[in-house]
């Protein structure tokens, strides 16, 4: 850690100020001397950086550090589950460890999250709703204010879980996030990381904004440690709200230009807004794959069942010119 309990009280004042419920978490738990300093990281931003206010607003809720998003879900389906049988609603990956457990929702006429659909499809044996906004691999985002009405609603019959992994790299990410609703007593937990648009996704460094009654069930399955120099990465990061703001402008400069070459080329793009395209190739994914290998360019694997669609991330400008002109040569 960074000095246990003696570094800890130097910050305490700062977690009193935010109301403190992440102390009770982090002190409470066996795993304290792994999580104080994702603690210090999450105050630290909080009390210095006006751009990433919201990192405040999540100190108000209780945060579980130095687990993934699909970690925090899978334990929260576990503690929430009743019976012998569980039933989770939600789109997007197809993740091993949900098996014959998750009811699956397809994405409407525009490759977006079917809120109505899902929200139909909670019942008595449902025990929590996930969904990623912004959606992978499609890159499309909810309407704000339609998320706000699906969560308001399905969070007073089961916990819904927002992974907002790449909502970061959108163009009104205070305007998209639910972490509001999760620090004003909804049954929300949003997951966030520093995989994305911070560049860190070799430390595995990330959080989780959760009512205190929910992060009490995840206290016993906190596994894992964070580095110090992992740690050191994420408050230098939350702290730099003009890197953050310069790459996401080149982001989105990128990916429109992306989309640019692929309508000029004839294919369809959805409306993507992570740090990556998602467009309708013309052939069956794997030869496509395939050939722009053979150009220098390695896009995403397949997602069934759309394979005639892939997914390209957007990368330096010199390495998007390689890829612009494979795509050029494969579909032109």
């Amino acid at each position: 850690g960074l000095g246990g309990a003696k570094k800890a009280a130097q910050y305490r004042g700062k977690g009193r100020a935010l109301r403190g419920n992440v102390w009770w978490l982090l002190e409470e738990n066996s795993m304290n001397k792994y999580l104080i300093p994702l603690a210090f990281a999450l105050l630290s931003a909080a009390c210095t950086s006006a751009d990433f206010n919201m990192v405040s607003e999540a100190l108000q809720g209780a945060s579980a550090g130095g687990l993934s998003e699909g970690e925090i879900a899978a334990g929260l389906k576990e503690a929430l589950a009743t019976g012998t049988e569980r039933s989770v609603a939600r789109i997007g990956k197809a993740d091993g460890f949900w098996q014959n457990a998750a009811v699956r929702i397809p994405l409407n006429a525009r490759l977006e999250h079917d809120l109505p659909a899902m929200a139909a499809a909670v019942g008595p044996k449902t025990s929590l709703v996930y969904l990623v906004n912004p959606n992978n691999p499609t890159g499309t985002v909810c309407d704000a204010a339609e998320l706000r009405e699906f969560v308001r609603t399905v969070s007073a019959r089961v916990p819904v879980f927002i992974d907002e992994a790449y909502l970061e790299c959108t163009d009104d990410f205070a305007g998209r996030t639910c972490v509001g609703l999760a620090t004003s007593g909804h049954q929300v937990v949003v997951a966030r990381t520093f995989s994305k648009i911070f560049g860190m996704a070799g430390c595995r460094l990330g959080y989780a904004v959760l009512p205190e009654k929910l992060a009490a069930s995840l206290r016993a399955r906190m596994t894992g440690s964070l580095s110090l120099t992992t740690i050191m990465a994420g408050i230098a990061s939350l702290g730099d709200a003009a890197y953050v703001t310069a790459t996401r402008a080149k982001l989105k400069a990128g990916r429109e230009a992306l989309m640019a070459e692929a309508r000029a080329l004839g294919r369809e793009c959805t409306a993507a807004q992570g740090n990556f395209v998602f467009m309708k190739t013309g052939l069956p994914v794997k030869d496509f794959i395939a050939r722009m290998r053979a150009e220098g360019v390695i896009v995403g694997r397949p997602f069934p069942p759309l394979l005639e669609w892939a997914r390209i991330t957007v990368g330096l400008p010199a390495e998007m010119e390689v890829c612009h002109r494979a795509l050029r040569k494969v579909l032109g």
